[in-house]
């Protein structure tokens, strides 16, 4: 029976990698391209991964399996903790292959901590606590101590590195390389059906450095024969290596499939929602924004960094809230990414002050205006395009989804910005929702038409024969695994991994934090 090898580039897009392809940098990638067959892979709304991956994880949209954001809000409070493994509302393919007796070797997928216990390895991907565990099973950071091994979490902070390329690339590159080493011995001493890894050095990367590598950025032409612009690609050619090493070890009926989970455009204008939706009369600050607001850029933020470092305050001071709930009408509901907006309904939320009969016309005046709204510097509209929440989810969770959902025009991000618009700073490329795939194997023919994100998890399921016991939204793709597979039904046991209670505590929750604002995703 064939086996499955996915290896997926978090935030790779084509619009960079088909420049380093006809350079001739990644040509481990290309021989894969060329004995199967590429593709864009659309990924989700909205376009981060904290939202994506659990549709790959599930087949399910965040309409259906909940996450929207990389907070989550206890009921009836303001009071947020990162998602986890356990806010993913819907059941995942793991748990469909381990019933089927399937073992799998999973590294660093987001989203898999707390690690569910499944037949295989388990390295949990994503914004990891320290001191918890982080494996299945529990001693595999002890397997890997004693072969000379070791598997960094966290790491590849973006915005920590701000204006100082050198470093986060010389830090990328060595996380990089030991999670490389630790994936390899991995293949090697693990019997697998599926080996699905990882890799967020990509993501990480054009984040802050798309004017190095992103043609479409106004930077390239001047930026890409410098130093700085060899080290960025050497970035690509370390994974392009580590496609190759890892294809020695795949056997001529394994499927091989090659994804991200978005992908990304450049950007040289920056949003900050919350300010915007000020601008526009529909929200206050709380006075404490005044004294916190400037912790969370530039040299206050560094210097307040310090003190919570050497008070050891980390997870046990938190900023207070800094919107001015009795006085708003909106807020940005998607922090890390400024997609999405929630109307402060009375009666749903804590605080909430617009009258439920005046809904639709508080919501329709909002998009008018964020749709109309253009950059005082440039003449264009930042806001490409804005959706209503049903017009984009009908699943059993759309009631948790934001009000409004945007999406930025070419040359912007939604966020990331100290003021309502500026020119983006140290961040030169955020998110889209075209990403890639390649897939090769034995029958694989060309795509039909761009696969989706959700079509990952049935099509692995079909290839391996595993039964499921959820209706995935996504399709199988028979140019994959052929014309008659299938996925059939099996009763489910259990339950899903959703509790009441955070999954993490207070101080864990401060440093999961503390590691997502040095990945850009909070202030």
């Amino acid at each position: 029976m064939s086996r499955v090898i996915l290896i997926a580039w978090d935030g790779a897009d084509w619009r960079i990698l088909d420049p380093l392809l006809d350079a001739g940098e990644l040509p481990n990638l290309q021989a894969l391209i060329d004995r199967g067959h590429k593709s864009v892979l659309r990924s989700t709304i909205p376009t981060h991964s904290w939202a994506a991956w659990p549709s790959f994880l599930t087949g399910v949209d965040p309409g259906d399996h909940g996450v929207y954001d990389i907070l989550e809000t206890v009921p009836g409070t303001h009071k947020q903790y990162p998602v986890t493994y356990r806010s993913i509302k819907a059941r995942t393919f793991l748990s469909d292959l381990d019933a089927a007796g399937k073992t799998q070797l999973l590294l660093d997928i987001p989203l898999t901590f707390p690690p569910p216990e499944i037949k295989g390895r388990l390295l949990a991907g994503g914004v990891l606590p320290k001191n918890r565990t982080f494996t299945t099973p529990a001693d595999l950071p002890d397997t890997l101590r004693k072969a000379g091994l070791e598997w960094p979490i966290n790491g590849m902070s973006w915005t920590t590195y701000r204006n100082r390329p050198d470093a986060y690339l010389d830090e990328a590159f060595d996380v990089t390389a030991k999670r490389i080493a630790a994936s390899e011995w991995l293949m090697d001493n693990t019997e697998w059906d599926l080996m699905a890894s990882v890799w967020v050095g990509v993501d990480r990367t054009q984040h802050a450095l798309s004017n190095y590598v992103a043609p479409d950025h106004p930077d390239y032409a001047a930026n890409r024969a410098t130093r700085i612009g060899a080290k960025v690609r050497d970035i690509y050619k370390q994974l392009d290596d580590a496609i190759g090493a890892f294809l020695t070890r795949s056997r001529d009926d394994d499927i091989v499939l090659f994804i991200s989970d978005h992908g990304f455009q450049s950007c040289t204008r920056a949003l900050h929602m919350d300010h915007l939706l000020k601008q526009f009369g529909f929200l206050e600050f709380s006075a404490s924004n005044v004294v916190f607001g400037p912790m969370q850029w530039g040299p206050v933020r560094n210097l307040a960094r310090r003190v919570y470092d050497v008070l050891g305050l980390h997870g046990k001071v938190s900023l207070p809230q800094s919107v001015s709930w009795s006085k708003s009408r909106a807020y940005t509901s998607i922090r890390s990414t400024g997609e999405g907006v929630s109307i402060n309904l009375a009666g749903r939320e804590p605080d909430g002050v617009v009258d439920p009969a005046d809904f639709e016309k508080v919501r329709g005046d909002l998009m008018d205006r964020l749709a109309s709204f253009e950059d005082p510097k440039t003449g264009r509209r930042p806001v490409k395009a804005v959706y209503r929440r049903e017009d984009i989810f009908t699943g059993v969770h759309a009631g948790t989804a934001p009000d409004i959902f945007m999406e930025p025009a070419e040359g912007y991000s939604l966020t990331h910005a100290r003021s309502a618009i500026e020119n983006a700073d140290w961040v030169s490329g955020d998110h889209r929702i075209d990403g890639v795939i390649v897939a090769a194997g034995p029958g694989v023919k060309p795509f039909e038409q761009p696969p989706l994100l959700i079509d990952m998890a049935p099509t692995i399921l079909a290839a391996l024969h595993a039964p499921s016991a959820t209706s995935p939204s996504g399709r199988i793709l028979h140019e994959v695994v052929g014309a008659e597979a299938t996925v059939t039904a099996r009763e489910a046991t259990g339950t899903v991994g959703v509790t009441d209670e955070p999954t993490v505590t207070e101080t864990e929750a401060g440093e999961m934090e503390e590691h997502l604002r040095g990945l850009g995703y909070l202030e």
